[in-house]
């Protein structure tokens, strides 16, 4: 075809107008497609650029997408590349996605972008939403005993950037903002759960809190409960953490359930070990075990599983001493001598003296009274 001025066309540049791109390269400030197969140039700014790969849009060399040329007269600079725009486009979509999935009641899936102290922010094509302190499933919920704004604020921080199963439980049409529920995302799993919820069923949960008085843990992700310090384990717990963090699977049977609360026992998925020692170990039986905490008074060493016996200050060694860490290590291996064993009580004593002779005390035998006789005085 022969070129003239007659058969040349010229591209319609206006505002909001839609146009098909193809990306071309990536530069630092942005992303170079190409509009209406070559008319012109124009460029996606790279804060916009960014947050769209965070979503899935392909912006690799070579793929097509649909934007919108914001207005003409802004160029980027002296390359003269025409500002586009794919969000612009895409939140019309998205909104109407999520109004339908709103009004189904679906579950959705969602990536924080940021988080404040009311809970966690979304940021979908420039749509905004919010998921709740409140909201969030007991397994994310940040628990904080002293409420530490910051070790709360910290603890959401670290939720930023996972994906959270939620359902949408109110829409802003005016301002295009939503609210997302975990917790409601998960109801059908926890009344699932809670209708077949018994004492004594076994369940594998995820820890989902650690305090002072217990460990939490949930079970479906959804429906959560504590383990009493008591009932962790048989034996003393000194230090709670020692048992599990946040995240760890554990195994716990159910004991309660009132009020709406759960009780799970750890210890009570194996048998008291009291009533098993009396079985094994007798009064001056020699041991061996390890040295697994100080007191003031002496050192416990553990007798079996996770009971174990007192060595007080005076049972450690012939020499006087005021600390058991003069003679003895934490973690060390020693062999010691059972003094004490009162399964009533629940309480076990040993003495680190093996050559010591002494043998169950007795009680002392009564002294005989002497008899008094009286003489009948004479008449």
């Amino acid at each position: 075809m022969t070129f003239t001025l007659e058969n040349l066309q010229v591209p319609v540049i206006k505002k909001w107008q839609k146009v098909s791109c193809k990306v071309v390269k990536h530069l630092n400030k942005g992303v170079v497609v190409s509009c209406d197969d070559g008319a012109y140039l124009g460029i996606i700014l790279a804060k916009e650029a960014k947050d769209l790969e965070r979503n899935g849009t392909d912006l690799n060399p070579g793929a097509t997408l649909e934007a919108e040329l914001l207005d003409p007269s802004l160029l980027t600079d002296d390359e003269g590349y025409y500002i586009v725009s794919v969000t612009k486009l895409l939140q019309y979509t998205v909104w109407d996605e999520f109004i339908e999935k709103s009004k189904t009641d679906e579950v959705i899936t969602i990536v924080p972008t940021e988080a404040n102290l009311g809970g966690l922010l979304v940021d979908v094509y420039g749509i905004k939403g919010f998921l709740p302190l409140s909201q969030l499933a007991p397994v994310h919920y940040p628990r904080v005993e002293d409420g530490n704004q910051e070790k709360i604020f910290d603890a959401l921080l670290d939720l930023v950037g996972k994906e959270f199963k939620v359902r949408i439980i109110n829409v802003d049409e005016e301002n295009k903002r939503l609210i997302f529920s975990e917790r409601e995302a998960l109801k059908e799993e926890r009344e699932k759960i809670l209708s077949e919820l018994k004492v004594n069923n076994i369940y594998e949960g995820t820890i989902s809190g650690v305090s002072s008085y217990g460990l939490f843990v949930t079970i479906g992700w959804g429906l959560e409960g504590l383990v009493h310090v008591s009932e962790i384990t048989y034996g003393h717990v000194h230090d709670i953490n020692a048992f599990g963090k946040v995240g760890d699977k554990v195994k716990v049977r159910v004991i309660g359930y009132e009020d709406g609360k759960i009780s799970f026992s750890m210890k009570k998925l194996k048998d008291d070990p009291w009533s098993i020692i009396p079985k094994q170990f007798k009064i001056w039986d020699i041991f061996e075990g390890e040295v697994v905490r100080f007191v003031p008074y002496g050192a416990f060493i553990r007798l079996y599983d996770d009971i174990n016996a007192l060595v007080h200050l005076s049972e450690i060694s012939d020499q006087p001493i005021s600390n058991p860490a003069e003679v003895l290590k934490l973690g060390q291996k020693v062999k010691a001598k059972l003094i004490l064993l009162d399964p009533k009580s629940r309480k076990a004593g040993a003495t680190l003296k093996l050559n010591d002779k002494r043998s169950v005390k007795r009680a002392p035998k009564a002294e005989k009274k002497e008899k008094v006789t009286i003489k009948k005085k004479e008449q």
